[in-house]
């Protein structure tokens, strides 16, 4: 019995209760529902002790066989009729003296219901016993006992019976079966039992905001092992902790989960090493955080992301590599502090997810280290991811005829100063206007050269302090300290950061090809009411004295644009060269109307000559007062569209413009196409 399970147990042990038809035991398994009975014809086999005649009584009765009671004995009710045992007829002598009838039985039974009722067991619920109780009715007893001398009720820990005696529910809520089980709880040992080496695969949907494509999803599957100790019998569990293994040297795994894709470490519990290692898996409780307004989309592997998009398509150990060179943006820790550092940038810009919550771009260096986990990546890939993501604008890294183009990237370290323009790193490179280093050649020299010329103006709305110059520039502190702390200022300002990027460009290729190439030639105009030629087709003047010559001259009553093309027409006539590219930069705040014929007559007369005017008009004032210059542009720029295309014309130099400068702007880059990087578009995963 000890061998079988516990449900074949519980069948093989009987109800041994009597049956409800004669003085037989029940045959029934224990604890079946229904009557009792002994599955017999419930007749003895033996004839009546008075006669021939078969015995009438139950079967398994205690007393003589008589086949009636009437034939041989008084046959009377049994007075104890209703007690259980009783055999129902009188079985004295017929006319006995007395008035007392009993049968023959040897016991008339209580009949009280068993006391073990309404006990609770530890499912929760109630038991009562069916069985009435088997103590003689004329025995004095404090307590109904039935026949069944087992505990009814199953076993806590398995579906055995309790071993312990039938009414011991009364006062004890404990029922066991009095062997030793095993213990079947998880293991309670700090750290995961047990880590599949095989992730699971699922196929899965991404829905983003752009589009819907199908993708592997990649899980790890993590364990808790059961308790591999016993229960000794008569208890509810064993000693000590739960443990799955009884190995002295069990393992568990580290707890620490990957923040992006919840991968737990790998290494042991406690491990002493302070970076954490896993095979790490899909990017499940990451969303995308992109540059730009809500709008902004970032292409990556021929997929496009919107803000907020899941990142459960990527693996984190694929992710980066996807992106290229590339920062991370994590939330902002300063905490009222400046936030700053040699590997973070922080974002002034609102950003989703949370857009209220501070941002910085980091490093790909610094994210690996904020989650404490190994980087994934080699040691060629982290070394390239380290650099600044910053493009070389050039034609010829572009995409041409379907051909992958071949990028150029600066070559300093992420979130690095700005280099100076005349120190680049190789000899064949050169440094961007906004200080990157690049190895290739420099996209805005080599191409053509230019006749400059600059209209300002200095009427008295232009000594407005709402725009100075921008602090940090060149000839900031110059500027400033003659009092140009106004509109004019943030022009004269922005003026010579253009000529000195020029031509410290110019003077770089010079150096490095022996000779020095075709020079710019510059001309100022000053205008109000009137129009002065403050400068006129100069190629040799440094920018400090081209600074200078400006700074004799302050904001004066009068505005008269139409006065200022017509000059500007003149110096564009009277100096014309076929060897220059005529540029006119156009730089008001805007108060002024204008004659749409003064434009048309200077851009025509340009174009009559062999060569379209590029004009660029750059408002310095608030935005109600550009129509005019606006329109200026759109001039400009219909008497461009009829001319051929300027094949020698730099990237970006050959287009007429209207430009709004906020602080100060960098004229170079602007308007001639001088060589400024190109920010690749940043995103990453962020942590939801």
């Amino acid at each position: 019995m000890s061998g079988c399970d516990c449900p074949t147990q519980g069948g093989l042990q009987l109800c041994r209760m009597q049956c409800q038809q004669c003085c037989f035991v029940c045959v029934e398994p224990r604890h079946h529902p229904g009557d009792h009975t002994c599955h017999t014809d419930h007749r003895g086999s033996t004839n009546c002790d008075f006669c021939d005649v078969h015995c009438g009584l139950p079967a398994g009765h205690d007393s003589k066989h008589i086949c009636t009671g009437a034939a041989h004995l008084c046959g009377q009710s049994c007075d104890l009729k209703s007690k259980r045992g009783c055999l129902e007829h009188c079985t004295k002598e017929i006319d006995h003296i007395d008035d007392e009838h009993m049968c023959s039985s040897k016991k008339h039974e209580c009949g009280e219901p068993c006391a073990l009722t309404s006990i609770r067991i530890p499912s929760g619920g109630q038991f009562t016993c069916e069985g009435r109780c088997t103590t003689p009715y004329d025995e004095t007893h404090d307590m109904h006992v039935c026949q069944e001398r087992s505990c009814p009720i199953s076993c806590q820990l398995c579906r055995r019976l309790c071993c312990l005696s039938h009414l011991h529910g009364l006062e004890d809520v404990i029922h066991l079966c009095g062997e030793i089980h095993p213990c079947g709880a998880l293991c309670s040992a700090q750290g995961a039992c047990d880590i599949s080496t095989v992730p699971l695969r699922v196929e899965s949907t991404f829905t983003g905001k752009l589009e819907t494509y199908q993708f592997t999803k990649y899980s790890q599957v993590v364990k808790r092992v059961p308790c591999s100790l016993s229960i000794p019998r008569g208890v509810l569990e064993h000693a000590g902790p739960h443990q799955h293994s009884q190995s002295p040297d069990v393992f568990h795994y580290c707890e620490s989960r990957c923040p992006h894709c919840d991968y737990l470490c790998t290494l042991p519990y406690d491990h002493n090493q302070k970076i954490h290692e896993t095979s790490h898996g899909s990017c499940s409780k990451t969303q995308w955080a992109i540059e730009g307004n809500q709008d902004a989309v970032l292409e990556v592997n021929g997929h496009k992301y919107a803000a907020n998009d899941s990142g459960s398509p990527f693996l984190c150990s694929m992710m980066c590599a996807a992106l290229g060179r590339h920062t991370h943006v994590d939330y902002c820790r300063a905490e009222g502090t400046v936030c700053d550092g040699p590997q973070l940038q922080h974002i002034n810009s609102r950003m989703l997810p949370l857009p209220d919550r501070p941002k910085d771009y980091i490093s790909h260096e610094l994210f690996w280290e904020r989650t404490g986990f190994q980087d994934p990546y080699t040691k060629e890939e982290q070394t390239d991811f380290a650099k600044c993501d910053h493009l070389c604008q050039g034609p010829e890294h572009e995409t041409s005829q379907g051909v992958a183009p071949q990028q150029s990237y600066c070559t300093l370290p992420m979130f690095h100063e700005p280099q100076s323009i005349t120190q680049p790193s190789s000899a064949q490179g050169y440094v961007s206007t906004d200080g990157h280093d690049f190895a290739c050649k420099n996209p805005s020299v080599g191409h053509q050269s230019f006749h400059v010329i600059l209209v300002i103006d200095r009427s008295s709305s232009m000594s407005s302090s709402d725009r100075q110059p921008q602090r940090g520039t060149p000839g900031h502190d110059r500027i400033r300290n003659r009092g140009y702390t106004n509109r004019l200022g943030t022009v004269y300002s922005a003026l010579y950061s253009f000529w000195t990027a020029r031509h410290a460009a110019l003077t770089a290729l010079a150096d490095r090809r022996g000779t020095l190439p075709r020079n710019d030639a510059y001309s100022v105009i000053l205008f109000n009411s009137t129009a002065h030629i403050a400068i006129a087709n100069d190629f040799t003047t440094s920018p400090d004295e081209l600074l200078d010559s400006l700074l004799t001259h302050e904001p004066a009553f009068g505005t008269c644009f139409d006065v200022a093309l017509r000059r500007a027409q003149g110096v564009l006539e009277n100096y014309w060269s076929n060897e220059r590219s005529p540029v006119v930069i156009f730089l008001s705040d805007g108060e002024c109307a204008v004659s749409d014929n003064s434009i048309y007559d200077l851009a025509q007369k340009s174009l009559a000559r062999g060569k379209a005017l590029v004009f660029h008009s750059v408002s310095f004032g608030p935005n109600a007062a550009s129509y005019y210059l606006r329109r200026m542009a759109d001039i400009a720029s219909e008497v461009q569209s009829r001319a051929p295309p300027n094949p020698l014309a730099a990237p970006g130099a050959g287009t007429c413009s209207y430009t709004e400068a906020i602080d100060t702007i960098r004229l170079a880059e602007t308007f001639l196409g001088f060589a400024a990087s190109l920010q690749k578009q940043r995103g990453s995963l962020l942590r939801a």
